[in-house]
Order: structure tokens, then C-alpha cells, then sequence
């Protein structure tokens, strides 16, 4: 009977033609591999869940009838390896039937998704890959809620935004600059301005990556040129409202 250790150990199979087709890869590797393109999938997204029912049930049938797990089926917890993809997408699409009612939710699905990297899905591609794409699908469900107060949302992310491996930052950044690229002019300066300050008030290797990587993500564009907002990135990162943190005019934020 397969399981979810074959099905890892298939997934971790170098699959390019040659003589080490089925040499094992590394998790560098593997981590290469991850690719979460929520934002500029070419797939389209179902504009209305089935009639009389929602997006959260939708999804709901849908894995019941490939998912028959028994950790699936009563949603214990996040912690059943084989139920993960399923939980983390019905988190997904549940913010899509909840809209902004889903918002304050987040300072407990940011501790979950915390607490499930540090048992160990850290070292785990798969799930990583797997978190990210649940969260990605939560900030472009909800964006025309949060770009009106993005300071709030990295208020309560930074649990993932400064977590202690660089590769987590890096899929968090991504997530999070979708938010902020399309957040108002005040708002966009706002949210730098934290960022900022979270590095010049508590210092340390990690707040420096992780904002590094979240004020990179803003400014790359998904081609070899620059998003269109990175002009106006650059232009606050110099100006007298950056380089006045730390010296007791950012009590607001």
C-alpha cells in the first residue's frame, strides 16, 4: 500500500532525462523547484461558487471526493501530513466567502501557519509550497481590503516575515509586496515606514533579510524590468520620512 513516504520520496526524484534521472535531489533543490505563481496564473478562477452554495463548500466536495483520509474528513488539525493541501485551500476559499469578516482571523492563522513551519514543514518543500499558495490565494482573495491598511497586516504577519529561514521570507515577501504594489500612495509609505522601523527598533540579521527581500519584491517586476512602483520605493526609501525613524518622530506606527 502506498504512502505519504513513497509519495514523498517520488516527488524528491531529479525527473530530467539522462543517467541521474532518479537521483534523489536535495532540498536546495527542491526548494528551487517550488513555484507559486497565484497572481499571474494564467488559469481563471471561478467567479461564483455553485448555485446556493459557496466557494468553502465547493472546495469542500471537491477534495472529499480525492481525499479520504480520516483526518481530512473530521478536520482535526493542521498537523495530518496527508490532509494539509486540502485544509490550507478550504483556509483559502473561506476567505473568499468571508471577505472582510475573514481579516481578524489572521493573527491566528499567522500563529498556525507559524507553528506548522517550526514542527518541521520547514525541511518540507511540499508543504511549504503548499502554505504559500494557500496564503498567496488569501491576500488576492482579500487585496481591495487590504491595501486601504497594509501597516495592520504586516503588524500581524511578521511572525512569517521574519521567521528564521531566509527561503520562508523570501515566499512571504512575494506575498505580501502583491499587497503593497497595489496599496494607495499613503498607504504604500505607511507600510515602508514599518517595515523600517520593525529593523531600526529591534535590530538583527533576520528583521534586515526579511525587510530586504519584502522592499525587493515590491520593486521586481515579472519580467527583467522593474515594476512601475519601484521609482516611487526608491524615492521613500530616501526621503526625510524614512531617515527620520528611530529619532522619536514614528511614534505612529
Amino acid at each position: 500500500m502506498a504512502t505519504s513516504s513513497h509519495a514523498q520520496a517520488v516527488k524528491s526524484l531529479n525527473k530530467s532525462p539522462g543517467r541521474r534521472r532518479f537521483v534523489f535531489k536535495s532540498f536546495s533543490e527542491r526548494l528551487d523547484d517550488i513555484e507559486i505563481n497565484v497572481f499571474r496564473s494564467l488559469h481563471q478562477v471561478k467567479a461564483e461558487p455553485s448555485e446556493g452554495s459557496s466557494f468553502f463548500r465547493d472546495c469542500l466536495v471537491e477534495w472529499r471526493e480525492s481525499n479520504t483520509t480520516e483526518d481530512f474528513i473530521s478536520l482535526l488539525h493542521m498537523k495530518a501530513r496527508l490532509s494539509l493541501e486540502p485544509i490550507l485551500r478550504l483556509i483559502a476559499v473561506l476567505s473568499r466567502d468571508l471577505l472582510e469578516e475573514f481579516v481578524p482571523l489572521f493573527p491566528r492563522i499567522v500563529d498556525s501557519l507559524a507553528s506548522l513551519l517550526e514542527s518541521g514543514a520547514d525541511r518540507e518543500p511540499d508543504i511549504i509550497e503548499q502554505i504559500f499558495t494557500s496564503w498567496s490565494y488569501i491576500m488576492m482573495y482579500l487585496q481591495k481590503y487590504l491595501i486601504h491598511n497594509p501597516s495592520e497586516v504586516l503588524k500581524v504577519t511578521s511572525k512569517l516575515r521574519y521567521y528564521p529561514k531566509e527561503y520562508v521570507q523570501q515566499f512571504m515577501a512575494e506575498a505580501m509586496s502583491f499587497v503593497l504594489r497595489n496599496a494607495p500612495d499613503e498607504q504604500l509609505k505607511r507600510g515602508i515606514r514599518r517595515v523600517i522601523a520593525e529593523a531600526v527598533k529591534k535590530p538583527s540579521p533576520c528583521r534586515e533579510s526579511g525587510v530586504e527581500l519584502l522592499l525587493y519584491n515590491i520593486m521586481k517586476g515579472y519580467s527583467p524590468r522593474f515594476h512601475s512602483k519601484a521609482e516611487r520605493v526608491l524615492q521613500l526609501l530616501t526621503s526625510e520620512t524614512v531617515h527620520s525613524i528611530g529619532n522619536g518622530a514614528d511614534q505612529e506606527l
